[in-house]
């Protein structure tokens, strides 16, 4: 395999093995596609998902170019597997699945660092890098594991997330795989399952105060940015507490984004800027309902908020477009508890917020057109919810958007039910087509896979020294607009998934505009091109798998 001058794998043939008689293995005969088509094969005929997903990280190790092949020429198929929903369950067996962690790996597998490795993080980071091929590292996913998905506190379980978000970064985004890095932070867990498991791979103690856990991250990052200057960090899957803290006191020292604040933010965005659109009710009128007021809850909201301030609302005037559902029912500054700082900003006044306990009440109070589930609460979008916002709305947006499948609000089939047909419907793990009254309706999936290999991308090929919220923005503004006409007739609010490598390539060009806007890109060369040649040079630096073998 060869590199350019940006460390990204080119396009490299090789000529069939042949094999030495006597061998331990058979002789290479063939092309990529009959490499690939024996593997798809093979998962075919794996009956359970853990199983499968176990076959393709082998693959993995063993061949990355075939299970790239693989992925990236069966993505409907695959990414259930490697990503949501079926990485949940691989995060819950992790210690089954794969062998003991040790902070010295190879630069291709993963890096563990706990709590006791705090005095020595420079040097281990120093050793990995001089074991590093000259491709810079270039992105890496980082968690602590204290809020996976919608499962709770999995520990170092929580390396199956970054690997998995890696996977797609290379898949999806075309990223170099040598440049990329998975890292869990091991604080201990809360998981009384795990610490009683003699066979978890974490350390079996509690989970570390906050205010610990901030201060490893300050080394941490500090180290990370001095041994790897332009690596791009993705803070993944940290609780609400932790998450908004380590993205504050970051975010403007390095470049860095939180995926469950920002990346879930502009992925709903972009699906919330088509369903507006279809809707045929202006943006003054949308009245915007958010059950689940965790980080990813607020982060969206707060997302989705400032685009209201983006096309001509006042502060004020788009705050009081939202309303806050959390397990103590609405929101509000006046309801008795004291509320968390992440809370506080998209608290209502209502004089009668204290009466509205349960989601029922709040959607008759507030009376939405749009209702969006991030609360980990699986079926909480009742049938009398869905056929009330049917009965209020003509098109009724509903994105249950929680993770995985078990926690989703409700399935499309019963949003589609409920509302005669007439829902706007996005989801965070992927539902099938469902027929009703002889017609066939398309589900959206509001997944961050749609949105992070993109940003990500941009990022590392426009040498960002920092990630503002408006190149957030704009990865869902170019996710928006990259609807082909065909998908517009079929009322999509997402793109085939299909094509995302494509759509990828379109999100990287817009974030590269916005950071060079925002003069936080340090690769001016690119700055000189216009929208044409940077589209060509994006796809150009993209990682592809061997054309043959």
């Amino acid at each position: 395999m060869s590199t350019n001058s940006n460390g990204i794998a080119q396009q490299t043939k090789f000529a069939p093995s042949v094999g030495l008689p006597g061998g331990t293995e058979p002789t290479l005969v063939g092309s990529k596609e009959v490499l690939v088509g024996r593997a798809l094969a093979r998962l075919r005929s794996i009956p359970g998902d853990l199983e499968k997903y176990t076959f393709l990280a082998s693959l993995k190790s063993r061949n990355e170019n075939i299970f790239y092949s693989l992925v990236g020429s069966h993505m409907k198929e695959c990414t259930p597997l490697i990503y949501t929903p079926v990485i949940g369950l691989a995060c819950q067996n992790w210690s089954l699945i794969h062998p003991p962690p040790s902070t010295y790996q190879t630069p291709a597998s993963a890096l563990y660092l706990s709590i006791n490795d705090l005095p020595n993080i420079g040097q281990i980071l120093a050793d990995l890098k001089t074991r590093v091929p000259k491709d810079e590292m270039e992105i890496s996913v980082v968690t602590d594991g204290s809020r996976v998905l919608g499962l709770g506190d999995l520990g170092v379980g929580g390396m199956g997330i970054s690997m998995g978000k890696l996977s797609l970064y290379v898949a999806a985004g075309g990223v170099n795989p040598k440049a990329t890095l998975p890292i869990v932070l091991d604080f201990g867990t809360d998981n009384e399952k795990l610490l009683a498991d003699p066979l978890y791979v974490g350390l079996r103690q509690r989970r570390l105060p906050d205010a610990e856990c901030e201060a490893f991250v300050d080394v941490f990052m500090a180290e990370m940015h001095k041994t790897f200057p332009n690596m791009i960090i993705q803070f993944e899957d940290f609780h609400t507490t932790l998450a908004f803290p380590l993205l504050f006191n970051n975010r403007e020292k390095y470049p860095c984004f939180n995926d469950d604040i920002q990346g879930t933010g502009a992925v709903v965005l972009a699906g919330a800027i088509r369903a507006f659109a279809l809707s045929e009710i202006p943006l003054k009128d949308q009245r915007i309902l958010f059950f689940g007021a965790g980080s990813s809850g607020v982060g969206v909201a707060e997302t989705i908020c400032k685009y209201f301030e983006k096309q001509g609302m006042t502060e004020e005037e788009a705050k009081a477009k939202f309303w806050l559902v959390d397990s103590r029912g609405l929101v509000a500054h006046n309801r008795g508890d004291t509320l968390p700082e992440h809370k506080r900003y998209l608290a209502r006044s209502e004089s009668d917020a204290p009466k509205l306990k349960t989601l029922s009440e709040v959607v008759e109070h507030v009376k939405p057109t749009a209702l969006l589930g991030l609360s980990t609460v699986g079926g909480t979008f009742t049938k009398e919810i869905l056929q009330y916002m049917g009965k209020i709305n003509k098109k009724p947006i509903v994105f249950a958007l929680s993770n995985p499948v078990k926690q989703a609000e409700c399935t499309f089939e019963q949003a589609v039910e409920g509302t005669g047909g007439r829902v706007m419907y996005a989801s965070g793990s992927p539902f099938d087509p469902v027929q009703f009254e002889g017609q066939k309706y398309e589900p959206g999936q509001g997944n961050n896979m749609y949105i992070f290999p993109g940003l990500g991308l941009g990022a590392i090929l426009a040498k960002v020294k920092s990630i503002p919220e408006d190149l957030v923005h704009a990865s869902a503004q170019a996710l928006a607009d990259s609807l082909t006409v065909e998908e517009k007739e079929r009322n999509l609010l997402y793109p085939d998934v299909e094509r995302i490598r494509e759509v990828s390539m379109t999100i990287a060009v817009g974030v590269i505009r916005a950071a060079q806007k925002l003069n936080v890109d340090r690769n001016e060369e690119l700055r000189g091109m216009n929208d044409a040649q940077l589209l060509a040079f994006v796809q150009n630096q993209m990682y592809h798998p061997l054309l043959d073998l």
